[in-house]
């Protein structure tokens, strides 16, 4: 309960006040530890586990995967096997290959689709089939997605497994043959979903296709909306920067910075904040954005930096908000039984956003720190 909620010291007093601990509670207590960032921890406790599950490893392992550690969570796998004795299980399997197409080594791809196929997961599970499918598409493989998508049965095809395929095409520039097995796709009977629709248009857009009609900042924010909650952020941005400048905006590239901070990815978080800042300079959320992301990478000497410059160009000026918005700072500012998160004056700026004149200021501080 304790770590549902993220109180995590509460989760932990509780845990190691247990007499007896079984090993769902340890996977219990790892579970809401990742859940809230703490993967370094998590592999502590994980680590101090009596014995161990194939749930439990792939708990950490998914951990580092969705923390964008996909060489720790390699490492991880592979202990799992050689040390610990544990053989994967297809779930497994889907943890990791987010993992190695990140890397984008083909050799690691055709080694965990042997893997599979010892097993016999590709032939009894059809998401290990279309994880495959996807997996050889990040890494360039475009020869293994069309043998794939030939070899498998039209019974066994699901929309996942031509929309994979579609997207795969798409995101490697071979328009025509997205569109083609659109088409195949609508030939066997299986109507599109909203995510085969926006591979359609990514594979028009990188293929130079003429898709009777011109997108406009709707599409492309939606596709970008799909592609950063899907974690693909690389694609994302890739998409952006290919929008034409009298459609682009900073509220597209906003929902971009957006999936950065629920994906902690600050690399590309960086770029995006630069983007957002040459557009459009008066939004205070931005800025809480990238301090957050900061944040969820454990650069906490970055994020209160961040914090620091702008609080004091701030001056304490409230910016010309209704009375309403003013009675609710006011109110959180004063005394009360309430016991959670404290919320300063400052932070109210930060959640409201501000006039920011200074933002030349906050671009030379992220220079000079080195987050560029």
């Amino acid at each position: 309960m304790y770590s549902s909620w993220g109180l995590l010291v509460e989760a932990a007093q509780v845990f190691y006040q247990m007499p007896r601990r079984s090993l769902v509670t340890w996977n219990v207590f790892i579970t809401g530890l990742i859940r809230w960032g703490e993967v370094e921890l998590a592999l502590s406790v994980f680590n101090q586990m009596p014995s161990r599950s194939v749930v439990s490893w792939t708990l950490v392992i998914d951990g580092y995967t969705r923390r964008n550690r996909p060489m720790k969570a390699l490492t991880l796998f592979r202990e799992m096997i050689q040390v610990d004795g544990i053989e994967p299980t297809q779930v497994t399997l889907l943890t990791i290959f987010p993992a190695i197409a990140n890397i984008g080594c083909i050799l690691i791809c055709q080694s965990a689709h042997g893997f599979a196929e010892k097993r016999g997961f590709n032939s009894s599970d059809i998401r290990i089939t279309n994880a495959l499918i996807d997996l050889y598409a990040k890494c360039g493989c475009i020869a293994s997605v069309n043998r794939f998508l030939q070899e498998l049965p039209d019974q066994r095809k699901n929309l996942v497994s031509w929309t994979s395929a579609i997207s795969g095409f798409a995101m490697n520039g071979m328009g025509r043959e997205a569109l083609e097995t659109f088409e195949n796709m609508e030939k066997a009977g299986l109507s599109p979903n909203r995510v085969t629709f926006l591979s359609v248009l990514i594979a028009c857009s990188h293929g130079g296709l003429d898709c009777k009609f011109v997108p406009d900042i709707k599409h492309y924010g939606c596709v970008m909306d799909m592609l950063g909650r899907a974690g693909r952020l690389e694609e994302a941005e890739k998409v952006a920067s290919q929008v034409p400048h009298e459609v682009a905006n900073a509220v597209m590239w906003r929902t971009l910075l957006g999936a950065c901070s629920v994906h902690n990815n600050v690399e590309i978080g960086q770029r995006v904040t630069r983007k957002v800042l040459e557009m459009e300079r008066g939004h205070g959320g931005d800025y809480v954005l990238m301090s957050n992301i900061l944040v969820g990478v454990g650069r906490f000497k970055d994020a209160q930096g961040l914090r620091d410059m702008i609080d004091k160009r701030i001056a304490f000026k409230l910016p010309g908000y209704s009375i309403e918005v003013i009675e609710i700072v006011s109110m959180v500012e004063e005394p009360c039984s309430y016991t959670g998160p404290f919320i300063s004056r400052q932070e109210a700026y930060w959640q409201f956003g501000m006039p920011l004149p200074f933002a030349s200021d906050i671009l030379r501080w992220l220079e000079a720190s080195k987050l560029w």
